[in-house]
């Protein structure tokens, strides 16, 4: 895996889509405010301002598709490890992981062995800063 995490996914994302296994959630019923990628850490942001969940997480930008594992230190996720793939189109963000097990998903696309969500976000400008 790459040591340095490439510049471009780190920042404040704002979730605009979300679906399990093809089917739609709405945005507004996720406790996602903001997903904050920072260095090697990953921060939940719920509608309250408040961290939820937080952790660490790695990319490998040299994958195809490219991969990110995400270990939960804080929240209902600590001590858990995700594996996750994601693609990222200008500043569009969608990460993709199983969650029910501990196999990281093949592509994006419906897999009836998998219970995948995706979520697909928007880069949050001016958030942090």
């Amino acid at each position: 895996m790459n040591a340095e995490l490439p510049c471009k996914v780190e920042g404040a994302w704002v979730p605009v889509a979300a679906s399990i296994s093809g089917k739609e959630l709405l945005v507004a019923e996720l406790r996602v405010k903001y997903l904050v990628l920072d260095g090697h850490d990953y921060s939940i942001i719920d509608r309250s301002n408040q961290i939820v969940d937080s952790g660490e997480y790695l990319v490998n930008d040299s994958a195809s598709p490219r991969t990110m594992d995400i270990v939960g230190r804080d929240g209902p996720n600590a001590g858990r490890s995700m594996l996750a793939i994601f693609e990222l189109k200008n500043d569009r963000l969608t990460v993709c992981y199983d969650l029910d097990g501990p196999r990281r998903p093949e592509s994006m696309q419906v897999n009836e062995d998998q219970l995948l969500l995706s979520i697909t976000y928007e880069r949050a400008a001016g958030v942090l800063s």
